[in-house]
């Protein structure tokens, strides 16, 4: 599987590198993330690769691919497209929609409509954050709905790094919410990417260390 999952990390760059480099046009932008992160400093939690382009205000395609845990027995792959409902200097507001198919012995292979919505901000040209929220909507039996605030942060730009606080939550059908505080560090590494560092309290007091990377194709 670790195989498979780079092979799909490079298929995407190489689509959004390709893509890039033939469009005339300025205002498409292609952008790959990747993202892993580690429990307790030791366990693989997640491992993580999207990539989109944004061609004005609009958003398409959108591809990525997530598993969990070490022995990756639940994934999820899936694709999607939007744009910006509301673009203003301070505020801008994205919703896109994803169809998402879980695999895996412990999917069930269950298939979601994802509503995903994302609500960056300013209020001084350096103090800043966003918002991500989304529910997974079931498609078909075997899904349960759920509803996740991947992050509300708010951050502050040093120049070369910004700093901040932020805080996810989640909730598995009518189980109780979990919260997840963090504290999060972006390097702003030019032309290289970003790099961006979350430590994060699960329940139960576990130590969660998210590393997050961020590379604009312009």
């Amino acid at each position: 599987m670790r195989n498979r999952t780079t092979f799909f990390l490079l298929a995407i760059a190489a689509f959004l590198a390709n893509n890039a480099a033939a469009q005339s046009n300025t205002d498409v932008h292609s952008i790959l993330l990747v993202r892993t992160g580690f429990r307790d400093g030791k366990a693989f939690t997640y491992h993580y690769v999207e990539g989109f382009q944004e061609r004005g205000r609009w958003i398409y395609p959108d591809i990525g691919y997530i598993d969990f845990g070490e022995t990756k027995q639940y994934r999820e792959f899936f694709i999607g497209a939007g744009g910006a409902v509301i673009a203003s200097k301070h505020f801008r507001f994205i919703e896109e929609g994803m169809i998402e198919q879980a695999l895996g012995p412990a999917s069930e292979h269950a298939t979601y409509f994802i509503p995903w919505s994302f609500a960056p901000f300013n209020i001084t040209p350096r103090l800043g954050g966003e918002i991500v929220y989304f529910p997974y909507l079931p498609l078909n039996k075997q899904g349960r709905i759920q509803h996740v605030l991947e992050r509300a942060k708010v951050e502050y730009d040093f120049t070369h790094f910004k700093a901040g606080v932020g805080y996810g939550a989640y909730q598995f059908a009518d189980g109780p919410w979990e919260n997840k505080p963090f504290i999060t560090t972006t390097l702003k590494a030019g032309a290289i990417g970003n790099f961006e560092f979350w430590l994060q309290r699960l329940p139960g007091n576990h130590a969660h260390l998210q590393v997050r990377y961020a590379k604009a194709f312009n």
